[in-house]
C-alpha cells in the first residue's frame, strides 16, 4: 500500500494521540518528521514513536518528501502557520481553529484554492460512529423535521486535568473557542449551515488555581471570557442554544440533544467519537397520555418516566477504538488520492470560524457571511476509518 508522509508540527500533549493513532489504525499514513520551536521535544517525540527526521520548523515547510503537513501548534500561531505551509505548496492539516479570525480562515482556502492544496481541520468527531449514526437517523426522518437543539460543555476548566493549561486562557483560548468547535462542527454536520449567531459572556475567576501536575497550587491569570451564553439560527430555520463554561462545577445539562416533529434525538459528547445514543417518539409519549386528565398527563409526561421511553439506538458502524482522533488526515490523505472533497474540509473550517467568532463577541448578533454544505456521510458497510 502507497502511504502518505506526514510531517508534524508541534510535539506537545495531543501529537501523542495522532502519533499511537496513526500507528495503531491508519496504515496508509506514515510520519516521517516532526518539528517543534523547542527542540528538545522534537528529539524526544521522534525517539519515541521512531520518526525518521527532526527538522526545524522552516525545513520541515521545505521538505520535499512530505505529502501533508500536520499542524498541532496553539491556536494563536494556526494561521500564520498553515499560510507558510500554503505558500510552500503544502497539503496541511490543521488542529481546530483554522484560524482566530473568519477573514484569516477566508484568507487561507482562497490560498489553498490558488496553490493547488488540500486545506483540512479538525475536529473530525463528527466522522465517528456516533455522530455519523445521529446523522442518518435526522435524514431517515427518525425525528420528523428538526426544530431546536440545545449544546452544553460545563467544567472547571483544563487546570485539572492539563499539565500546562496557560494557553487556554490566554488569547485563542477559552471554552467557546477551545470546546465550542466540537459542538459547532457537529451541529452543522447533522443540521447545515449557521444563517446568525450570537452570544452573552463573563469572566468566572481572574486567576484559577492550577489542580494538575507538575504545577499543582501554581496561579495563572485568566485573559479571556470563561462562561457563555449563545444562540443560534441555521439556514433551515433550526434554532438553538449553546453554553460553554470553564466556571462550573457540576451540570445535568445534556451534552447535545436535536428536537423533532416527530421526537428528540439525545446525541454522546461530540468530543468524542462513540457513546450512547437515545432516541424518544412522540408517539411513544402520546400513546401513554392520550384520553386522560390534564393532571394524569402531566404526572405521565414528567421527565423521570418519559426517559422510560427513550430506546438506545444501535450504532450502524464499527470503530475499532473509542478514541480515533485522526479521521479527518486519514480521510484527507484519501481524498487526495482519490481527488474529491475531503469531508473535514476548509469550507466547513471557515464556516465553523465565522461561527465561533460570532459567539465570541460579547452582546451582538451577526449574520454569516460564509455557508458551507454539510460533508458527505461516511457510506453504509464501511468501518470508521474506511472511507471509500
Amino acid at each position: 500500500m502507497e502511504k502518505t508522509n506526514i510531517g508534524v508540527i508541534g510535539c506537545g500533549v495531543i501529537a501523542n494521540v495522532y502519533l499511537n493513532n496513526i500507528k495503531k489504525f491508519y496504515k496508509h499514513l506514515k510520519v516521517v518528521a516532526c518539528a517543534d520551536i523547542f527542540a528538545e521535544k522534537a528529539k524526544a517525540m521522534a525517539q519515541k514513536y521512531d520518526i525518521e527526521t527532526v527538522y526545524t520548523v522552516a525545513e520541515m515547510l521545505m521538505a520535499k518528501e512530505v505529502d501533508i503537513i500536520l499542524n498541532l501548534t496553539i491556536p494563536a500561531v494556526h494561521y500564520e502557520l498553515n499560510k507558510k505551509a500554503i505558500l510552500n505548496k503544502k497539503n496541511i492539516y490543521c488542529e481546530k481553529p483554522l484560524a482566530l479570525k473568519a477573514k484569516d480562515a477566508v484568507c487561507l482556502k482562497a490560498l489553498a484554492k490558488e496553490n493547488g492544496v488540500m486545506l483540512g481541520c479538525a475536529p473530525d468527531t463528527f466522522m465517528g460512529t456516533a455522530l455519523q449514526t445521529c446523522r442518518r437517523l435526522i435524514d431517515e426522518g427518525w425525528i420528523g423535521t428538526p426544530i431546536g437543539a440545545t449544546a452544553n460543555m460545563v467544567n472547571h476548566g483544563p487546570e485539572t486535568w492539563h499539565p500546562a493549561p496557560d494557553f487556554f486562557y490566554q488569547e485563542g483560548g477559552g471554552p467557546m473557542l477551545d470546546m465550542g468547535p466540537y459542538y459547532i462542527t457537529a451541529l452543522v454536520s447533522l443540521l447545515g449551515p449557521v444563517a446568525r449567531a450570537g452570544c452573552f459572556m463573563t469572566k468566572g475567576f481572574a486567576k484559577r488555581k492550577i489542580y494538575s501536575q507538575p504545577r499543582c497550587g501554581e496561579e495563572i491569570l485568566t485573559e479571556v471570557p470563561t462562561h457563555y451564553a449563545g444562540l443560534l439560527r441555521f439556514e433551515n430555520e433550526v434554532v438553538a442554544n449553546i453554553t460553554m463554561s470553564f466556571d462550573g462545577w457540576l451540570t445535568n445539562l445534556p451534552k447535545l440533544e436535536i428536537y423533532g416533529t416527530k421526537g428528540t434525538l439525545v446525541i454522546p459528547d461530540p468530543n468524542h467519537f462513540g457513546g450512547e445514543i437515545k432516541l424518544v417518539r412522540a408517539e411513544e409519549l402520546i400513546e401513554e397520555v392520550e384520553g386522560f386528565s390534564n393532571e394524569d398527563a402531566i404526572g405521565k409526561l414528567s421527565r423521570p418516566t418519559m426517559w422510560q421511553k427513550y430506546k438506545v439506538m444501535p450504532h450502524l458502524y464499527r470503530q475499532p477504538d473509542s478514541n480515533m482522533r485522526g479521521l479527518g488526515l486519514a480521510d484527507m490523505a484519501s481524498a487526495l488520492k482519490l481527488k474529491r472533497q475531503n469531508r473535514a474540509s476548509a469550507d466547513m473550517a471557515c464556516h465553523v470560524t465565522e461561527v465561533l467568532e460570532a459567539l465570541n463577541c460579547d452582546g451582538e448578533f451577526q449574520a454569516m457571511q460564509t455557508t458551507c454544505t454539510r460533508p458527505d456521510s461516511i457510506p453504509l458497510g464501511l468501518d470508521v476509518g474506511q472511507f471509500d
